[in-house]
């Protein structure tokens, strides 16, 4: 059963990224490092982390877990005030997760996406004017100046 679909409580779907992010860990883990950007449209997911004796942690993403951190998203939407950009999960063993929820900040998309991405998202997920930081309402007018030419630009073909 995919594990997102059974989850509905942000609260059960945060342990539900938890339990997969430990147990894919390799044996000698010491510490996990999840960086997640997401949007209506499209997510970027990066991992890293270290081993007991410090050496760099390579492991590959554990299946579930964009599913889940999308299915998050979605489910901590608030009215007006949107969802969040981007979380930093961290694990350490023996510790419970940490997760920090960006709700204002640039995600830092690398390599950066359209501002249509952002437009997309907003009418998914609609924030009120006082919610929508500096560098979101300027990605919104980029969109819209793209979206208004490209109208023209297929007027002028037909």
């Amino acid at each position: 059963m995919d594990p997102a679909a059974s989850a509905s409580a942000p609260d059960e779907l945060l342990r539900e990224v938890e339990r997969l992010l430990r147990e894919d860990a390799p044996a000698d883990w010491a510490e996990i490092h999840l960086d997640f950007r997401g949007s209506s449209s499209i997510c970027q997911a990066d991992m890293s982390g270290t081993t007991a004796n410090g050496g760099a942690l390579l492991m590959p993403l554990p299946d579930g877990v964009v599913a889940l951190m999308r299915t998050l998203r979605a489910r901590m939407y608030e009215p007006g005030q949107g969802t969040w950009l981007s979380v930093h999960v961290t694990l350490r063993r023996g510790r419970a997760a940490d997760f920090r929820f960006n709700f204002t900040d640039d995600p830092q998309w690398s390599p950066p996406v359209a501002p249509t991405v952002f437009s997309m998202d907003v009418e998914e997920f609609p924030r009120d004017p006082q919610h929508l930081p500096e560098w979101l309402r300027q990605r919104l007018v980029e969109a819209a100046e793209f979206e208004e030419g490209y109208r023209n630009d297929r007027g002028s073909r037909e």
